[in-house]
């Protein structure tokens, strides 16, 4: 069964289509940028938009606020709240709001997930999405764009320390304004080994318009501090940083290479209730 999941997953990777896409990348997830973009295999709020199916299995809620300030130029700033709260034994309601951009020109970008359990080993996660685009022409808002899209996953955990995951980001290709622009479409899938609790090796592969992209992520728990590292393909680079929890708030930094830019700074606080 598993053998046949991953060779449905891997066909999807290869046929997934390269069209064009507007929008940003929202995905803030301070951990899963540190371990080289590996978050469809992680959990937590953190994961959220990597992969809806991260938060199955929360018993307690939590919120997340973090922010991202690429090639270090504060024009192209992204912030976002994550947010994940129980709601019966199984199934787990999260919500997510991003901003991208300044007054010239943003991004907004507003998700409800709803992540359950559907087996002790599997979980699911559906995701719609509300994204707008506002132009401004300086003096008054020139123009504004709408759309829906819908964002689904799973994760798989196998022989205790292994899990297997997927994701696929508007399978539906939704467009924004009158241009038809596509929304990113992508898909997601890979592994995660964890030898011992909070020490996590993670090997992912997306597709995009970009093409193929190959991420590998380390985990490494020293003390009270966890130790990331990570590196991606499509253009080579390499992040690493860290997070540590005091006494139910986790604070996490990530920092991640480019082979021509700036680096890449992100933050980020997790509260547990």
């Amino acid at each position: 069964m598993y053998l046949k999941t991953i060779t449905v997953l891997f066909a999807l990777l290869i046929i997934a289509g390269q069209s064009w896409a507007a929008f940003e990348e929202m995905e803030i997830g301070i951990t899963s940028q540190g371990m080289g973009g590996t978050g469809v295999v992680l959990y937590g709020t953190g994961a959220l938009l990597f992969n809806p199916a991260s938060i199955a299995g929360s018993t307690s809620p939590s919120i997340t606020i973090s922010g991202r300030l690429p090639f270090t130029n504060m024009d192209f700033g992204t912030y976002g709240i994550d947010g994940a709260f129980p709601i019966s034994e199984s199934w787990v309601c999260g919500a997510s709001l991003r901003y991208f951009g300044g007054d010239l020109y943003n991004e907004q970008m507003a998700a409800i997930t709803f992540a359950g359990m559907l087996t002790d080993d599997m979980s699911f996660g559906l995701q719609p999405v509300f994204c707008r685009a506002v132009i401004a022409d300086g003096v008054s808002e020139y123009g504004s764009a709408s759309t829906f899209a819908v964002n689904a996953g799973f994760q798989v955990r196998m022989y205790r320390r292994w899990m297997l995951a997927a994701s696929i980001r508007n399978p539906f290709q939704a467009r924004l304004g009158e241009s038809g622009e596509y929304l990113r479409r992508r898909i997601d899938a890979g592994l995660r080994y964890e030898p011992v609790t909070g020490m996590i090796s993670a090997l992912t592969f997306s597709r995009d318009f970009n093409g193929l992209r190959i991420h590998v992520g380390q985990a490494l728990p020293l003390g009270s501090i966890n130790i990331l590292a990570g590196v991606q393909s499509n253009p080579v680079s390499i992040s690493g940083g860290l997070n540590t929890t005091i006494r139910g708030i986790t604070v996490e930094y990530a920092v991640i290479t480019h082979p021509q830019l700036d680096l890449t700074h992100q933050a980020g606080v997790t509260y547990g209730f």
